[in-house]
């Protein structure tokens, strides 16, 4: 059966979101059928050549939210799906933007370069500061005894110095470089954290027939919507090789 297939993939789909705003609700239409999976809910909308289930985000709506689509090809012909066939709009008429997937690249590239950025500029902070650690100075008093034919004199007084300490200079430069190592492993973890996590959403992709696809799409909520203190329905419509599905999900203002 066909939602045998998607279940598997309702599973192995997660989509992690941060601090939101708006909670997420389905609004079945007549012939959709609810479920839902480890609390998570889900719409599946079957028609003729064509399954394409949707499951709610993990967690509430601020400005950026994402939902997770499956699709499976049940039709005879090949079709190209991506997220350009996913629109969203309010029932008042307002658009809802759906990110594709080149805009969430440049976003994370953007991230990654002002990240290696502060990175680098960290990492000569710390090597300028090891690089004056040899150098020492600083000012203290003296006070001296002299003696000569009639006796003896004290003689006080202030003085500076400096020096180098090429030992204090090697360890400090030495804890310099393994911190900035650090700095530069955690950077590279990151973003490659950052570009796998890219992976989860959906790119155009060719569906031969019997073929699931299943994935993340973004949404970005319009300010006027973010401001709204009412609730906003919107409407989701997902064009699977010609056949329209059609998801209305309510978006109320959380507490």
């Amino acid at each position: 059966m066909r939602w045998q297939s998607l279940l598997v993939l309702s599973f192995l789909i997660a989509a992690p979101l941060h601090a939101q705003s708006r909670s997420f609700d389905f609004l079945p239409r007549e012939g959709q059928v609810e479920r839902y999976f480890s609390g998570r809910e889900a719409i599946d909308s079957n028609l003729e050549r064509s399954t394409v289930r949707l499951l709610e985000p993990q967690e509430v709506v601020k400005k950026r939210g994402a939902i997770q689509v499956i699709l499976m090809n049940a039709g005879s012909t090949l079709f190209n799906f991506g997220p350009e066939n996913v629109t969203a709009r309010t029932l008042g008429g307002t658009t809802v933007d759906i990110v594709p997937y080149e805009q969430l690249l440049k976003e994370e590239k953007n991230r990654q370069m002002w990240a290696a950025i502060g990175a680098g500029l960290a990492a000569a902070g710390n090597s300028l500061n090891a690089s004056q650690a040899g150098y020492q100075s600083g000012y203290g008093t003296y006070n001296s005894r002299t003696y000569g034919t009639y006796g003896s004199y004290n003689t006080t007084g202030t003085m500076t110095y400096s020096g180098y300490d090429a030992g204090a200079a090697q360890a400090a430069q030495s804890i310099a470089n393994l911190e900035n190592q650090r700095n530069f492993d955690r950077l590279a973890q990151n973003n490659a954290a950052g570009m796998a996590a890219l992976d989860a959403n959906i790119r155009t992709t060719s569906m031969d027939p019997g073929q699931t696809i299943g994935g993340q799409i973004i949404f970005e909520l319009p300010k006027e919507v973010r401001k709204s203190k009412e609730s906003i329905d919107v409407e989701f419509t997902v064009d699977a090789g010609g056949e329209i599905h059609k998801f209305v999900t309510r978006l109320d203002r959380t507490k």
